[in-house]
């Protein structure tokens, strides 16, 4: 009994730690969806990462806070050079056609509530005619 009691406990949420994310990437990468949302807001942000030893980096990215959608961020393609004036670019309250990974858009109220960002991988403003 104890080790059931070990494996609920201690196992699973380690696997969905881990093991999670990773799954979330790959499956990403396989299935991607074109969503239509309204963005309210844009601004460019630097995301960092450190690894155990102390060496971090740096990475390019513009945030998107949307009405419908929650918040996106794409680094695909955003530079230090480029990252402003994309942001800049955005018009609040228009539509916005995102790709993104079809697994991180449907869990994104849950990836946003933990922290998580959801990243689309391109977005431009939809054309009415």
């Amino acid at each position: 009994m104890a080790s059931i009691v070990f494996a609920f406990v201690v196992l699973v949420p380690l696997l969905g730690f881990f093991v999670g994310p990773i799954t979330l990437k790959v499956y990403d990468a396989g299935h991607r969806v074109h969503v239509v949302c309204t963005v309210s807001s844009a601004h460019s942000s630097a995301d960092s990462s450190r690894s155990l030893k102390g060496v971090g980096s740096s990475t390019s990215q513009v945030v998107l806070e949307t009405s419908d959608c929650g918040t996106l961020v794409q680094s695909w393609g955003v530079s230090r050079d480029n990252e402003d004036e994309l942001a800049r670019d955005v018009i609040e309250g228009e539509r916005y056609r995102l790709n993104a990974g079809e697994g991180s858009f449907t869990m994104r109220a849950f990836l946003n509530t933990i922290r998580q960002a959801v990243y689309v991988k391109s977005f431009e403003p939809v054309r009415t005619r």
